[in-house]
């Protein structure tokens, strides 16, 4: 059970990494790709989707490597009360996504709306 757990909360900063990668030398399209960052700022022209993009590849590659590491060591650290645990290392992980976002879309805001 604990390895289904731990992999469970290894599979965001997986995700992340993976999907920051990626992007990093294939960014999405704007029209026809089912997964891209689609906010309102972020697809007003081409110029904005593609700096929305570049940096959220960057930010996600260094989160995910981060989360990787430090969801890797909670959960060895917390071994015995792993089920105790678990949802509070994925729900952090949750927040740090969403702040993500939030970053990105307060440097779209500084770049693009001055």
């Amino acid at each position: 059970m604990y390895l289904l757990i731990f992999i469970l909360v290894m599979i965001t900063p997986l995700a992340l990494l993976t999907i920051g990668l990626h992007w990093r030398n294939h960014p999405p399209k704007r029209q026809g790709t089912w997964l891209a960052y689609r906010t309102e700022l972020s697809s007003k022209n081409d110029e904005t989707w593609a700096f929305a993009h570049r940096h959220l590849s960057k930010l996600w590659i260094r989160v995910g490597l981060i989360l990787m590491v430090l969801s890797a060591f909670l959960m060895v650290m917390w071994r015995e009360n792993y089920l105790d645990f678990f949802l509070w290392i994925i729900g952090g992980q949750m927040l740090l996504l969403c702040i993500t976002a939030l970053l990105i879309e307060s440097l779209l805001k500084a770049t693009f709306e001055s």
